[in-house]
């Protein structure tokens, strides 16, 4: 029997870029949350969308926004590929920008 229906992936890769940095991403969880349980050191306040400071730069791949990012980003960063990671649920690997703090 043909099976019309792709088993979805239960994870996703991260690569941070200019860095040799990855991480896994379990379905369904937001990218921020499993950066800080990998020990990265994301920058972070609120974890809800509405304060902006982990927002990060698309690359590559595909996300769900959780949120109308609209709300935080303005326009411009928009168009530039700026995400919230607190309110993005990975869609595939992605490639990411993003200022980690020391």
């Amino acid at each position: 029997m043909l099976n019309l229906f792709k088993p979805r992936p239960t994870s996703y890769a991260v690569s941070l870029s200019d860095t040799e940095t990855t991480f896994t991403v379990k379905r369904g969880e937001s990218l921020l949350s499993s950066a800080l349980s990998a020990g990265i050191k994301w920058p972070f306040k609120c974890k809800v969308g509405s304060c902006g400071t982990c927002k990060c730069q698309l690359i590559d791949g595909k996300i769900k926004a959780q949120l109308d990012f609209g709300y935080v980003l303005d326009m411009s960063e928009i168009q530039d590929g700026y995400i919230l990671a607190c309110q993005s649920i990975l869609k595939s690997d992605i490639q990411v920008s993003v200022n980690l703090t020391k």
